[in-house]
């Protein structure tokens, strides 16, 4: 629901300010014992939760301290300051220390190894950083030790460099390094705790960060966000209503995601506050999602920004959880049969039968009992960004009374460009454009192209790959195929460099036939392959947590050490899977054949972005073995 005149309070210091700086110093003058953030500490994964809550007032005394720290250092308007780390309080301050001096936060996935976050450091010409870790301190001693490889790209050949990196500040104490911590500076008496003044000059469109593209077709590109870019979306999403400005947003994905920096921005520049999972290993940066999804249901946010895949997985694991003899597990799997079954009647304008009806209605409290379970007591709704959601796993949710919104943005937008409300939905679109926002589907080959004030201009150091990107008129050309709707939803069907073309000139879209598999709790991946091929066939991953369940409480006595990929039992399951895609499928989309591999897709091997994104070419570049293989 559209926010009302009324309400513009809760945001109006985003809609004048000049900066971010300047939004979030209003913010904190004006309602300085609000509430800004809650954090959790625990000593372990499963360890019980302590809560924290941390006001403006509390918070800007220690970014007062750090901005200070880093005037000294040199830093001021256009200073590229890095950050790798994964979300906690203290990425939020360092970053808000480097807004109020008017410097360029450069993000940096925690999960990227050294030669790649030294890539983002020689691009992004970035001399301070900080770290989290031990486990990234580590990746900048190398750095410092060692030249880093630099692939070609746009007007720079293949070489390797020494990087200079003069000083390394870190989140947590690093006992290799002597380096100052945050914590130390701010707990630094010396230094003020009265925020320097924010440059006179610093205005709308000045340079806030670089952020860099997942780098699935090359080196990563630096994309350019302006204050104004970030102000006017937080403004376009606090206006939309779509993130609950008088509740609590749980935020978890990294900060290095534009879609986990708008978050966070609405959570510091507006009346909504942020909830922080805990950090349960404080030498590395390894996130564990079992960790958070506990963190998720103890916390109670009213918000839920995700990517798709946590969503898949928590689907997952409830259908698995459900196919068990207890009689729990039997209530359960009744309870989700009978809402799938009055749900799809509904869709399908059919009457629903007595039985159903009186079932529907006895099963309420299991249903809000699993939202609870899942989500906490408090939950609202999800935002599914940054990659497509499969409606499928959408509309199981939703036929449990649990609401995911699905958008849309990209790096280059923003971040959102496009988001489904609560009360104005449809399940398989990213919803209509926020305000201010132009849309247009390229005649040509359906290529989605938007303008807007939250559209960024360019990358950095690529002249070629901006100009490409954008054209003479200022519309951005997405990369994306889509279509709009007679209400202005606009539908996602695939990346434009990613539609498989068969021998036969048959344009397939691929994240449509893979999404198909991502409904299995046994399937973790699944690659879509038949470019220039008289047919298509698929790899897979197996989800082996779940699939090793799913074969216990079939009978099957599998030992620890089996090797899941080769085991007939799994190779039926997956066969099956195929099938009943199949059947769903025009003749020349259908899979020929497949293979099951013996690992999964992840950040470490390579294999997936930070994002949790196929590296498409990468894949195929590994398995074209197998891939060919199942041609002969």
């Amino acid at each position: 629901m559209n926010m009302g005149a009324n309400e513009a309070h809760l945001y109006d210091n985003v809609s004048t300010a000049a900066s971010i700086a300047e939004a979030f110093w209003r913010r904190a003058a004006v309602t300085p014992h609000a509430p800004l953030y809650k954090w959790a500490t625990a000593s372990s994964p499963d360890a019980t939760r302590v809560w924290h809550t941390e006001s403006y007032a509390t918070t800007t005394r220690k970014i007062a301290r750090l901005a200070h720290h880093l005037r000294s250092l040199g830093v001021g308007v256009g200073t590229p300051v890095a950050i790798i780390s994964q979300t906690r309080p203290e990425w939020m301050i360092a970053d808000i220390a480097i807004q109020t001096l008017g410097g360029i936060t450069v993000s940096i996935y925690q999960s990227l190894p050294a030669h790649e976050a030294g890539y983002i450091l020689f691009d992004s010409k970035a001399e301070i950083i900080f770290v989290e870790n031990e486990e990234q301190a580590q990746k900048v001693v190398h750095l410092r030790a060692n030249p880093c490889p630099i692939p070609e790209h746009e007007g720079v050949a293949a070489c390797d460099v020494r990087l200079s990196i003069s000083r390394i500040i870190s989140f947590e104490r690093v006992e290799s390094l002597s380096v100052p911590t945050v914590l130390s500076i701010c707990e630094d008496d010396t230094l003020s705790a009265e925020p320097p003044p924010v440059p006179p000059e610093l205005g709308r469109h000045h340079t806030a960060s670089y952020v860099y593209t997942s780098g699935t077709t090359g080196p990563p590109k630096g994309v350019i966000q302006t204050h104004g870019n970030h102000l006017t979306n937080v403004e376009q999403v606090s206006h939309a209503g779509v993130f609950l400005l008088n509740g609590s947003l749980f935020l978890y994905l990294p900060l290095a995601h534009s879609f986990a920096r708008l978050a966070y921005y609405v959570g510091f520049l507006t009346s909504a506050h942020l909830v922080l999972p805990a950090i349960t290993d404080h030498a590395t940066s390894k996130v564990d999602l079992a960790s958070i999804a506990k963190d998720i249901r103890e916390a109670g946010a009213s918000v839920l920004p995700s990517v798709p895949r946590l969503f898949e997985k928590m689907g997952a694991a409830l259908q698995t959880r459900a196919n068990g003899p207890s009689l729990q597990q039997k209530i359960l799997s009744l309870c989700i049969r009978n809402a799938q079954r009055v749900y799809n009647r509904g869709l399908q304008g059919q009457q629903v039968g007595v039985i159903d009806q009186v079932l529907f209605k006895g099963l309420s409290p299991i249903r809000a009992k699993i939202k609870t379970q899942l989500f906490g007591s408090t939950f609202c709704h999800g935002i599914s960004g940054g990659a497509k959601l499969d409606p499928g796993v959408n509309r199981f949710f939703d036929a449990l009374g649990i609401v995911i919104c699905e958008g849309y943005g990209l790096t280059e937008t923003c971040v959102a460009t496009h988001v489904n409300l609560p009360n104005n939905r449809k399940i398989g679109t990213v919803g209509p454009a926020l305000e201010r926002v132009e849309v247009r589907i390229a005649p040509a080959d359906g290529e989605i192209l938007m303008r807007g004030p939250n559209i960024t201009q360019g990358y950095l150091h690529r002249p070629q790959a901006t100009a490409e990107a954008w054209d003479a008129d200022g519309w951005f050309h997405t990369g994306d195929v889509g279509q709009l709707d007679g209400d202005g939803f606009l539908s996602i069907t695939d990346r434009k460099k990613e539609l498989v073309v068969t021998a036969g000139g048959k344009k397939i879209a691929p994240i449509s036939v893979e999404g198909l598999f991502k409904r299995h709790p046994f399937i973790s991946q699944a690659l879509y392959y038949g470019d220039g091929k008289p047919h298509c066939v698929m790899i897979f991953t197996l989800n082996e947590v779940e699939l090793r369940t799913m074969l216990k409480q079939q009978g099957f006595d599998i030992p620890t050490d089996a090797k899941l990929a080769t085991l007939p039992a799994v190779t039926a399951l997956v066969d099956e899977a195929v099938k009943d895609a199949n059947s769903t499928l025009a003749s020349y989309e259908t899979i020929k054949s497949f293979a099951i591999l013996g690992e999964d897709f992840t950040i470490e091997n390579g294999l997936l972005t930070p994002t949790m994104k196929m590296k498409r070419k990468a894949i195929v570049a590994r398995y074209k073995d197998t891939l060919e293989s199942l041609y002969h």
